[in-house]
């Protein structure tokens, strides 16, 4: 049988369907011709996929049975007979099994570098006694002997500071003859040991109650005003920076962490992503270009820079015009700013319209709690950003924040006059009801991240502790959505689980404002983020002329019960038409 179907490949004007139709009559299914064609144009560039349930993201065309891919480019979409007569000889025709198919997921807000870094370091319970603190960092003290800074990361400064009665005392004594710095668990503060202070001038507040460095805050010891060596916000970042500057080896070492992250993303069927840590003085920047001039990069990176409050203004804006980069034929762009309107409302620092809870007993000023900027300077830089063609993520966890980032986006919109940037504010924790209407007047898009571990009761139990009957109103999404708000959806990875699958899952399973159609879901992960990203001409969608970034499920997660789709399996993830995860072999 086999060799009447090479006689008919000989046949230069024989196309693929009759060569099909003629083996039928000899009884030739179609897994050996798919394995045949297989073996023999593995290399083609050029294939058609069959046998497959496809979910397109396109509202023309919901569903199709196979998909042409050619040089990377979906050539044609459609019915499996329709395009089997269509191809012509040297088509590899690869057959899913039944298996589905959905356009890459898209992930607009993760921390891909750090949570490759993080793996790397020492990590630490979020909340351990001072016995499994000091067992921890004994035996991470022999790993990391040689380094002139002790990293560490994962702890819970709030729980800390309610455990150990002197954290910098207490890791002094453990790492007296170097600086060690201890990252938290959420991405807004650290531990130090007084070294590690003294490197960034940090033990000078000490002799200046009440003051702080730009856009940050230093924890003192309420009794005796003595530094506790626990900071928050923005004054991290100088520690981090410190412990971690642009050297050969710390670079090295991000670009190891940044390849171990490109793998887990390929594995859970990612293929476009914007990574929003951005810490251009640590060399993150080059990392990233790296992996790209190296080839090693297998996603489509539409990344941020950092805004740092206590740089100064002029000097900042000259150093984001010089790394400004947005060519869409390049897998790698930065042209994001990534600008901290406030804190988070679990350490108090969210930015609130009405005060925190008054058992909290906050200090006067913080009581509405934080602001990395003041208002001038944050629609200052906002401007004079979109004027360079940055679009700004803002972060923003309280409704007094989530305000400010759309006064300021207003403030923008008056100088710059005419734009055609769409920003967004992600996070969104509370958002008051005067302002829903305005994110539509002004294009402004909202950004949640909704994981389990950010929906359930559990969560708002515990922030009803910092604002009380506001915790019920806690990510108001269902109800932006309803009033026509664009909307994605991200991860916040490390600091929240990276799985899209879970997150599908968690949206329409959550107790209240769950969302009802899987497919709204699918929408807000892959086309909506392709439009925030600006590359949806290209991507977010099954369509003719698209780029072939497709992830396959073992299970169709629209025809299965909603609790069970976070625990379907991604089989193969495809970038451009290549596969970047493909472990049974599917494409190969």
């Amino acid at each position: 049988m086999t060799e009447g179907v090479n006689k008919l490949m000989k046949q230069t004007k024989t196309t693929l369907s009759e060569i099909i139709s003629a083996v039928k009559t000899v009884g030739i299914g179609m897994g050996l011709i798919s394995a045949f064609l297989t073996q023999s144009h593995a290399s083609s560039g050029r294939y058609l996929v069959v046998n497959a349930q496809i979910y397109t993201v396109d509202k023309k065309m919901p569903w199709a049975e196979a998909v042409l891919v050619e040089d990377g480019v979906i050539s044609a979409v459609g019915a499996e007979k329709q395009l089997l007569d269509m191809v012509q000889v040297g088509v590899e025709v690869i057959d899913l099994g039944g298996r589905m198919l959905l356009p890459g997921f898209q992930d607009p807000h993760l921390h891909a570098l750090e949570a490759g870094i993080n793996e790397t370091v020492c990590f630490l319970s979020a909340e351990g006694s001072e016995e499994i603190y000091r067992e921890e960092i004994a035996y991470c003290l022999d790993e990391q002997h040689d380094k002139p800074w002790f990293m560490g990361a994962g702890v819970s400064m709030p729980a800390l500071l309610e455990t150990i009665e002197t954290p910098m005392a207490f890791l002094d004594r453990l790492i007296p003859d170097r600086p060690a710095v201890i990252l938290d668990n959420l991405g807004h503060g650290a531990w130090a040991n007084t070294k590690a202070m003294q490197a960034v001038g940090y033990m000078a507040f000490q002799a200046a109650p009440g003051i702080n460095p730009p856009g940050g805050l230093i924890d003192r010891d309420p009794f005796t005003g003595r530094l506790t060596g626990v900071v928050f916000e923005n004054a991290q970042q100088k520690l981090r920076n410190a412990a971690l500057p642009p050297t050969k080896a710390n670079v090295d070492f991000a670009y190891e962490g940044l390849l171990q992250a490109l793998n887990l993303l390929a594995e859970n069927g990612i293929t476009s992503i914007s990574d929003a840590g951005g810490y251009w003085p640590r060399g993150h920047q080059e990392v990233w270009i790296r992996a790209e001039e190296e080839n090693l990069l297998t996603v489509r990176a539409s990344n941020a820079l950092y805004l740092y409050p206590d740089l100064p203004f002029e000097e900042q804006i000259a150093e984001f015009q010089k790394r400004y980069s947005n060519d869409p034929e390049k897998l790698l762009r930065f042209n994001q700013a990534k600008i901290y309107v406030d804190g988070i409302l679990s350490q108090a620092t969210g930015a609130l319209y009405q005060p925190y809870e008054a058992s909290l007993e906050l200090p006067k000023d913080l009581q509405r709690g934080f602001l990395y900027f003041e208002e001038e300077t944050l629609f200052d830089y906002v401007s004079a950003l979109e004027k360079l063609g940055f679009q700004v993520h803002f972060h923003a966890t309280g409704d007094r924040g989530v305000g400010l980032a759309l006064d300021a986006v207003t403030h923008a919109e008056k100088e710059n006059i005419s734009r055609d940037i769409q920003h967004r504010i992600t996070h969104l924790y509370l958002v008051d009801k005067k302002d829903v209407s305005r994110f539509k007047e002004l294009d402004v898009i909202t950004d949640f991240q909704l994981a389990p571990s950010s929906t359930n009761s559990d969560t708002k139990r515990y922030l009803a502790g910092f604002i009380g009957k506001r915790a019920e109103d806690l990510m108001p999404a269902r109800k932006l959505y309803e009033a026509g708000v664009e909307m994605v959806l991200s991860s916040d990875w490390d600091a929240e689980e990276l799985s899209p699958l879970m997150k599908v899952e968690a949206v329409l399973t959550q107790k209240d404002g769950a969302f009802d159609h899987v497919e709204t879901v699918i929408e807000m992960m892959t086309l909506n983020v392709a439009k925030l990203l600006q590359h949806e001409d290209k991507t977010g969608s099954i369509e003719q002329g698209k780029l072939a970034d497709f992830v396959v499920l073992d299970r169709n997660i629209l025809d299965i019960p909603v609790n069970e789709i976070g625990a379907v399996n991604v089989e193969a993830t495809l970038l451009g038409g290549e596969s970047i995860y493909d472990p049974k072999g599917l494409f190969k």
